[in-house]
């Protein structure tokens, strides 16, 4: 009996120290946040002991109260995700690892006098068995019912993922910024809501038209930059090789612009037809003020031209010049070549706006950079013509976005439109899309000039 004993006491601690190198070794256990650490340091335990268990008996006792203590930490860890709105106050990978290794030093400071002051009985032993499995039961208990709760908040939410949100601080409440869910919206409010917003953002801002503006002035900042360079004389007209790199770059900006004027036209006409959903009367209305431009504007239908030349012709579509001298004003000219283009366009038969006899009356090459100064006043009143075609119910859509307006009760803040469930301890933010200040002021004021 007493072998027995001495062998359960060696058995004792075996696993003692196996404790205390798994207790050392937590800075090895992965996991980045507070949660994913504690389960993934009960499942190392789990894995390391549970097939070593082979009865009711002191080492056994060692195992399960560690398991306790780690199961108890880990349920610690998630309430605390599950209770604690503000990430800040939350814990964190370093402090659940802290308290973790506190738990189990307590573990092992209580059985370690075992290994000097004796084992328990095992009446002893059995009454601890049943008070270990007791707190097991419960930290499980308090998971199920927790985890229960989280499941019908997120059904519950799943239901109504629509919403007003507000975004604001209030010192008196958090320090960071507040999400704030204001009201509720149906499925249908929601689309309506949206889809007004969306066309009223998609007329306020042209893009499209804006890409044109962008690429016009990227040119600008190439023509600048080859000025500075030469007037500075980093690059010399000499420099045959430099003088060609510029060329290029001069080419590729001159392309992005004139491609700029070819994608406005192509994705506002497939906008009016697949985004907007216009019938055909609409999309024949939008192409009919492209083709009125082109007629209308020599400088127009020549710059398409030419960027087809540029693009799958040759850099020689354009000549160029400096005027690059320590002067007061300093120039640059582009001009459109026509000898080349008259031959580049010989088989250009779908375009029939396109006139050769145009270019042949000339006198001298046409200049780019005037052409492109020419069209840019048409460009604002075609916008204008093809947003009345195209959002013809604007009046309908601003008053849509000002009951979507209300929807806030003047609250002060950041509006977004919440896009999917959220608020619950599992999505404490759900999905939103923020909406634009200008577009809501458009809405907001719309007609006010005219009362």
């Amino acid at each position: 009996m007493a072998d027995d004993e001495h062998g359960e006491v060696e058995n004792v601690g075996k696993w003692i120290d196996r404790l205390e190198a798994f207790a050392s070794s937590l800075d090895d256990i992965e996991g980045e946040s507070a949660t994913d650490f504690a389960d993934n340091a009960l499942e190392a335990w789990q894995h390391l002991t549970l097939s070593s268990v082979t009865g009711v008996n002191p080492s056994a006792l060692v195992i399960f109260e560690a398991l306790n203590a780690l199961a108890k930490t880990s349920t610690t860890m998630i309430m605390d995700w599950a209770d604690t709105p503000d990430v800040r106050d939350r814990y964190t990978r370093d402090s659940a690892q802290r308290l973790m290794e506190d738990a189990l030093r307590d573990v092992l400071s209580e059985r370690k006098g075992w290994l000097t002051g004796g084992l328990p009985s095992s009446d002893e032993i059995q009454q601890r068995f049943a008070a270990v499995a007791a707190d097991l039961k419960e930290s499980l208990d308090v998971l199920g019912r927790r985890t229960a709760e989280m499941d019908a908040e997120d059904t519950e939410a799943a239901a109504d993922p629509y919403g007003a949100i507000l975004l604001h601080r209030d010192p008196s409440r958090s320090d960071a910024p507040i999400f704030e869910r204001l009201c509720s919206f149906t499925n249908e409010e929601n689309t309506r809501y949206r889809d007004a917003y969306e066309r009223l953002r998609r007329m306020i801002d042209s893009e499209l038209l804006q890409h044109i503006s962008d690429e016009s002035d990227r040119l600008c900042d190439v023509l600048v930059g080859v000025l500075g360079e030469l007037q500075s004389q980093r690059v010399t007209l000499s420099d045959q090789d430099a003088m060609d790199e510029r060329r290029r770059r001069i080419r590729s900006a001159l392309i992005s612009f004139t491609a700029a004027l070819q994608i406005h036209e192509y994705q506002t006409i497939r906008s009016a037809r697949r985004t907007l959903s216009l019938d055909r009367s609409q999309v024949e209305e939008v192409k009919t003020l492209f083709d009125g431009l082109k007629k209308m504007s020599f400088e127009y239908r020549w710059l398409e031209a030419l960027r087809d030349a540029l693009q799958h012709g040759d850099i020689d579509a354009f000549k160029w010049s400096f005027n690059a001298s320590v002067c007061d004003n300093p120039e640059v000219k582009i001009n459109m070549d026509r000898a080349f283009m008259l031959e580049f366009i010989n088989d250009n038969r779908n375009k029939p706006w396109l006139k050769r006899r145009e270019l042949e009356e000339l006198d001298s090459d046409p200049s780019v950079l005037d052409m492109i100064k020419a069209i840019q006043p048409l460009m604002g009143p075609l916008q204008e013509k093809l947003d009345n075609v195209m959002y013809p119910n604007v009046a309908e859509d601003a008053a849509t976005v000002r009951e979507l307006i209300g929807r806030f009760q003047g609250r002060r803040g950041m509006y977004l439109l919440q896009t999917g469930p959220g608020f619950t301890r599992r999505q404490l933010a759900p999905s939103q899309t923020p909406l634009a200040p200008r577009v809501l002021h458009f809405a907001d004021t719309y007609g006010a000039s005219a009362v």
